[in-house]
């Protein structure tokens, strides 16, 4: 595998990223088809399983062309953005990879999404065409087809090279985030940050392409996050890097369910935020499956509280070789920016690791404590916010990003995350921007005045509660939960409330003040 170790290095330093300094790696993979060099090798392998549908590697690599012809005669255009709106599937899979290879910019909405927010996001992104699982979803302004007419491309192939970029930092994807005030912002990724996030996983692991045994036993993921969220990215092109067998469940997120696909499919891996580990391991058939496959669960999107670990090592004993980890970053960030492994946990409670390769983590106007906001660098890094302009804003010249996060580093260079600078909720691993939600609150007639903020959840971490303050006849919680449901996300809306007649409480500058709000909803010890 030498042609292999010239693709994919494994020494890093100083390097020009969009323009400003920054690290990588040398050698690298610059284009999409790059990584699929030495893919061959796992094409007898299954790929994608979802229900009884099972896709392997070989059929999934021969389909990427002619899915790149379909979308092409469907009008798609190199430099095209085309919007993706479904759930997880393996049209989903193809889709992205056909994009690629036609050298179209996929756009990533979220499935849970109002139609508001829709809107929004078709006005911004401006796409030549949606891919959708939904049926009745008839937009104006963009042509619509269902992401199932790529379905008949599995089994076929066709002669068509990958379109080249020849520009690293050239627009490759867009995803959607909450910021911390107003809708949905989109994130624009860089063909150079989609596969440096890959480069700096594997090298992490030492499982670079050219380390890998084609006679070892196929690992196994189970994948229940979305696929839209960035961490899907990962998902797919690790697994396809890797020979992963990517196993998906059906529908929404089904506790009983996983631990079914989980002693049938010996999953080994199953990636997710720590509300879903919490539920698969208190649900009533957890003792009556078999699980004894699992040997990792690396957790992102919300961190990991020590109750959970501890009872996650308790349940699955055999985590406690190594199998548990944390991760952090953020769709800006492309990636993952630090990462602990379970020696990390024990050793550091509290900490989500050392800055992953070709990341740079600094702490910005620090207190007495060492606390300040974290701010971060990486070739993995966002371009850009993508404005109503087309401008590109939210990375300064020199390539950092304020992430909004409040932390610490250790003398080792070990990151602790303290709390959020920015407005943001996170419920079960889905960001809640608290402005958005009160922005939305305040287009009801009888609402004058809102405040939303998180409070400890069990479950999900976080849940969002929201003051309201009205004038008129009072609405009913009912009706103000009816009222969002039709303009937010199902996520967005609170689920514990106040209605009052009497002014939210403010600090100095006119700040509303949620502490003292907060204090309310939450029960002393």
């Amino acid at each position: 595998m030498s042609s292999l170790g010239a693709l994919w290095g494994t020494e890093f330093g100083p390097a020009t990223v969009n323009g400003h300094p920054g690290l990588a790696f040398e050698p690298r993979p610059t284009e999409f088809d790059h990584l699929l060099a030495g893919a061959d090798r796992w094409a007898d392998r299954e790929f994608l399983v979802q229900a009884d549908r099972r896709i392997t590697h070989g059929e999934f690599h021969a389909a990427i062309p002619a899915a790149a012809g379909l979308l092409e005669r469907a009008g798609v255009r190199p430099g095209d953005r085309v919007l993706l709106l479904s759930y997880n599937s393996p049209e989903f899979v193809l889709a992205l990879w056909g994009l690629w290879w036609l050298g179209a910019v996929p756009v990533f909405g979220n499935r849970w999404w109002s139609e508001t927010e829709l809107e929004h996001a078709l006005g911004l992104t401006k796409p030549v065409l949606a891919l959708t699982d939904r049926a009745d979803w008839a937009p104006s302004g963009v042509t619509v087809r269902q992401l199932g007419d790529l379905s008949p491309v599995f089994g076929t192939s066709e002669d068509r090279p990958c379109a080249r970029a020849d520009d690293e930092d050239a627009p490759a994807l867009i995803l959607f985030t909450s910021g911390s005030a107003g809708v949905p912002k989109a994130v624009v990724l860089s063909r150079r940050s989609v596969i440096a996030n890959q480069h700096n996983t594997m090298a992490r692991t030492r499982r670079l392409p050219q380390d890998l045994d084609p006679s070892r036993p196929q690992a196994v993921a189970m994948v229940c996050t979305p696929l839209f969220h960035v961490g899907g990215i990962g998902n797919i092109v690790l697994a396809l890097l890797t020979g992963t067998k990517l196993v998906f469940n059906a529908g929404k997120f089904d506790p009983g369910q996983v631990l079914e696909l989980i002693e049938a499919e010996g999953v080994q891996s199953f990636a997710g935020v720590p509300t879903m580990a919490s539920r698969l391991i208190e649900h009533p058939d957890f003792t009556r499956r078999d699980v004894s496959s699992l040997r990792a669960l690396p957790f992102g999107g919300a961190p990991v509280p020590p109750a959970l670990l501890e009872r996650l090592v308790e349940r699955l004993p055999q985590l406690k070789r190594g199998g548990l980890g944390n991760t952090w970053g953020m769709t800006e960030s492309g990636g993952f920016m630090a990462s602990a492994g379970a020696a990390d946990l024990a050793e550091r409670p509290g900490t989500v690791g050392p800055a992953a390769s070709c990341a740079e983590i600094r702490i910005a106007d620090p207190g007495p404590d060492g606390v300040g906001e974290v701010v971060v660098r990486a070739p993995t890094m966002m371009l850009g916010y993508l404005g109503a302009d087309g401008t590109l804003e939210g990375v300064d010249a020199e390539g950092w990003l304020r992430t909004g996060d409040l932390g610490r580093l250790d003398a080792d260079g070990y990151l602790y995350l303290t709390g959020r600078a920015k407005d943001i909720v996170i419920r079960g691993g889905e960001n809640i921007a608290c402005a958005h939600v009160e922005s939305t609150m305040l287009t009801h007639p009888q609402i004058v005045e809102a405040a939303v903020f998180g409070i400890p959840h069990d479950d999900l971490g976080e849940e969002l509660a929201a003051v309201g303050v009205h004038t008129g006849p009072a609405p009913t919680q009912d009706e103000l939960r009816e009222f969002l449901r039709a303009r937010l996300a199902y996520f967005e809306v609170p689920t514990a409330w106040a209605i009052t007649t009497e002014p939210l409480p403010t600090l100095a500058g006119e700040k509303i003040d949620k502490k003292t709000l907060k204090s309310t909803f939450v029960r002393s010890e």
